[in-house]
C-alpha cells in the first residue's frame, strides 16, 4: 500500500490511477463509509475530469451514497463548505502536495482490489438495505425516492446524451448537416430551429480530407471564425484496434467534448467473422460503443447508410444491416428522400428517452445547410393556403363581393366573364368545371374569407351562384331554401 501511494506523488502520476470511467467512480463510492471518505472521492473527481453539469450529476450520486450509509444529518452544509475550502488548500498547498493527499484514497481502493485484508472494515448494513456482495439492485421505494439529475441534452428535444444513429441513403447531405451540427454545438447556436447546449465537439470525418473539410467548413461559417472547440480527425482505428482507446485519452485532454459524430460506422464497425450471427455482432459492438458514451456522459452520433431494396412502410427497416443496430442504439434518425433530386426530406425521430417525431427538412444548396421546415400537417396547410391565395376565384369573388356590400350572384358565364375582367384568366376550362371547383373551395372560402356559399337550380336557366361574406354590419340570415342548399354542400 505504501509502495501505491508513493506512486501518486504529483499530480501527472495521480492521473493515472482516476477512476476510468462512470461505473469505475460508482464501485469506487461504493466503499466509502465515512464523511471524509465522501468528500476524498468528490474531491479527486472533480479534480481530474469533467464539466460543472458532470460533477453536479456524480454529487447526487454521493448524495445517495450518504443517505444509504445514515450520514447525510447536515452533510450538505458540510459539502458546500467543504467545496469553498478546497479551492484555498490547492492554492495553499500546490498542484502536486494536493494531489497526492486526494490520490491516498483512491491508492487504497485499487490497493483492496489485489489485497483484499488491505480493504477497510465497513459497518454491516440494515437487514433493510442488505444486498449480496456485487449486485447492484435497488427496491422500488429506493428508487422512487431517489434524487436522479434529469436526462441531458446536446440539442434540446432532439439529441440526448447517449450512442444514437444518423441514416440515409449515400450522397444526401448526411455529411453536410453533421458538420452543420457540430459547429452549432460548439458555439451555443440552435441546430434545425432547436436550442443546444454549448459544449466541445469532435467529427471524425473519416471519408473526408483537409481540402474538403476546409471548404465545407468555410461555406457553413459565412465569414464567421470557427469554434476552436470544435476538432476533426480524418482517421481512426476500428473497434477493437483501438478505437475507444484513442477516444478515451482524446476526450480526457480535452474534457468539454461531449459529442461526437463518427462518419461513417462501417468506417469503424469491427470486420465480419465467418459464421457470425449479423444480429449478435450487430448488438456487440454497438453495446460497446453506448456503454462508452455512457460512462463518458456524452453523447455518440455515427453516420450509416440505408439497404439498397426500400420498405416504403417503415423507413427505420430500410437501415443497412440487422435490427441490432437500432436495438442497441438509444435513438435513431432517418432522412428519407421520396426522389433523390428533391431538396426536401423528411426528418424521422425515434428513441428510448426522446419524443417521437416526423419533421420536414429542406436542404438550401446556397448556404449547404439543412432547415427545419415543419411537421408534414403543417406543410400541407401551408401549400393549401398558398394554392387558394393563388386561386382565380378567390381572387374574383374577392372584388365582386367588395363591389356588392358583401354580397353577389349570378351564373357560371357570368362568373366566367368577371375571372377575365378582374383576374385577367379563365377561371375554368368550362362552366361543369367551374362549378365542381367552387365546391371544393367552399370550405376554405369560408374558413379565409368567411364566404357563405349556396346556389339555386333555375331549370334551363343553370345554376344561380350566391356568395355573401359575413361581417360585423352584415347579419342578415341566410334564406331557407339556401341553408338546405349548404346542408346539401357541406355534406
Amino acid at each position: 500500500m505504501n509502495e501505491m501511494k508513493e506512486a501518486v506523488g504529483n499530480w501527472r502520476e495521480a492521473k493515472q490511477f482516476s477512476p476510468a470511467d462512470e461505473n469505475d467512480f460508482l464501485r469506487w463510492l461504493d466503499k466509502a463509509d465515512t464523511e471524509e471518505k465522501l468528500f476524498s472521492r468528490l474531491t479527486f473527481w472533480f479534480t481530474f475530469r469533467g464539466l460543472p453539469a458532470d460533477q453536479n450529476q456524480r454529487y447526487h450520486l454521493v448524495q445517495e451514497r450518504a443517505r444509504e450509509l445514515r450520514l447525510w444529518n447536515g452533510l450538505e452544509l458540510k459539502l458546500r463548505r467543504w467545496q469553498d475550502r478546497v479551492a484555498d488548500e490547492y492554492e495553499q498547498i500546490g498542484k502536486e502536495a494536493f494531489a497526492a493527499r486526494i490520490g491516498e484514497d483512491y491508492a487504497d481502493y485499487i490497493n483492496s482490489l489485489t489485497d483484499p485484508e488491505a480493504a477497510p472494515q465497513q459497518a454491516a448494513p440494515e437487514p433493510e438495505t442488505a444486498k449480496p456482495a456485487g449486485v447492484q439492485a435497488w427496491s422500488a421505494r429506493e428508487l422512487s425516492e431517489m434524487v436522479l439529475p434529469p436526462i441531458r441534452h446536446v440539442v434540446e428535444g432532439l439529441l440526448p446524451m447517449g450512442m444514437g444513429v444518423l441514416v440515409a441513403k449515400p450522397k444526401l447531405g448526411k455529411s453536410w448537416m453533421v458538420l452543420d451540427l457540430c459547429l452549432a454545438v460548439a458555439q451555443g447556436e440552435p441546430f434545425l430551429g432547436f436550442p443546444t447546449q454549448q459544449h466541445g465537439t469532435l467529427y471524425l470525418a473519416l471519408e473526408d480530407g483537409k481540402s474538403r473539410m476546409q471548404t465545407r467548413l468555410r461555406r457553413l461559417l459565412e465569414g464567421r471564425p470557427a469554434p476552436a472547440n470544435m476538432h476533426v480527425m480524418f482517421q481512426a482505428q476500428r473497434l477493437g484496434e483501438g478505437l475507444l482507446e484513442m477516444l478515451g485519452e482524446y476526450l480526457d485532454a480535452n474534457p468539454d467534448i461531449h459529442l461526437v459524430c463518427i462518419d461513417t460506422l462501417s468506417k469503424i464497425k469491427p470486420k465480419a467473422k465467418p459464421f457470425e450471427n449479423a444480429y449478435d455482432a450487430d448488438y456487440d459492438y454497438m453495446g460497446r460503443l453506448k456503454a462508452f458514451a455512457d460512462s463518458r456522459g456524452i453523447c455518440v452520433l455515427l453516420v450509416h447508410h440505408t439497404r439498397k431494396s426500400k420498405n416504403p412502410e417503415d423507413s427505420f427497416d430500410n437501415i443497412n444491416g440487422s435490427t441490432g443496430i437500432l436495438g442497441a442504439a438509444d435513438f435513431t434518425i432517418v432522412l428519407d428522400k421520396q426522389s433523390r433530386m428533391d431538396d426536401e426530406a423528411g426528418f424521422l425521430l425515434t428513441g428510448r428517452d426522446i419524443e417521437q417525431c416526423e419533421r420536414v427538412i429542406r436542404f438550401d444548396k446556397a448556404r449547404c445547410r439543412w432547415v427545419m421546415q415543419g411537421t408534414a400537417a403543417q406543410l400541407a396547410a401551408q401549400r393549401r393556403v398558398a394554392e387558394y391565395e393563388a386561386e382565380p376565384i378567390v381572387k374574383t369573388l374577392r372584388v365582386l363581393l367588395q363591389q356588392g356590400d358583401g354580397t353577389w350572384s349570378g351564373y357560371s358565364k357570368n362568373l366566367m366573364e368577371m375571372g377575365q375582367r378582374y383576374a385577367h384568366t379563365e377561371l375554368a376550362p368550362n362552366l361543369q368545371m367551374l362549378s365542381k371547383r367552387i365546391q371544393e373551395l367552399q370550405p376554405m372560402l369560408w374558413e379565409r374569407d368567411t364566404i357563405r356559399y349556396w346556389y339555386n337550380s333555375n331549370g334551363n336557366a343553370g345554376r344561380k351562384h350566391n356568395f355573401r361574406q359575413e361581417r360585423a354590419d352584415n347579419n342578415a340570415s341566410v334564406p331557407v331554401s339556401a341553408q338546405l342548399s349548404l346542408r346539401h354542400n357541406y355534406h
